[in-house]
C-alpha cells in the first residue's frame, strides 16, 4: 500500500513529500517501507513541485546508484495515481473538517437542550412545593 509521507526539516522548515510503499521483509519477519522522493511542498498552495536540481541528467534516462537506466513504463501511470491521492486527500481533509463542524453544532444542541431540560426539572419541582 502506498502512502504521502510529509516530513519537515527543523533548522530550514522546509516541507518534503514522500511516497511510501509497504512492505513485509521475509528475513527480518517484520514490515519495512520504501520511500521514493516526490518534491517540496509550497507552504502557501499546499502543492508538491519537484526541488531544483532533480531533473534527469538526459532527457527519458534515470540515474541510479549503478548507472542510467531507461525509465520504468508505468511512472506516468504512478504519477496519475500520486495525484489522485493528492486529489483524495484534499476530499478527505475538506470531509474531515465539515464532520467536525456538525459535531461541534451537534455537542452545542445536545448542551442546550440538557439546559432547558434541568430548567424545567428545577421548575417543575418548584411548582410541587407550591
Amino acid at each position: 500500500m502506498a502512502c504521502i509521507v510529509y516530513q519537515t526539516d527543523k533548522k530550514t522548515g522546509t516541507r518534503y513529500a514522500y511516497e511510501s510503499v509497504s512492505y513485509w521483509d521475509r528475513e527480518k519477519k517484520q514490515p519495512r517501507s520504501k520511500r521514493k522522493y516526490l518534491g517540496v511542498v509550497d507552504p502557501e498552495s499546499g502543492m508538491i513541485s519537484r526541488k531544483r536540481g532533480m531533473t534527469s541528467p538526459e532527457p527519458g534516462m534515470i540515474s541510479r546508484k549503478r548507472g542510467m537506466v531507461s525509465p520504468e513504463p508505468d511512472t506516468r501511470e504512478d504519477e496519475k495515481e500520486t495525484s489522485e491521492i493528492l486529489f483524495l486527500r484534499s476530499e478527505l481533509e475538506a470531509r474531515e473538517k465539515e464532520l467536525s463542524e456538525i459535531t461541534g453544532r451537534y455537542d452545542r444542541t445536545m448542551n442546550a437542550l440538557r439546559a432547558i431540560l434541568e430548567e424545567e426539572r428545577h421548575l417543575a419541582a418548584k411548582r410541587r412545593k407550591m
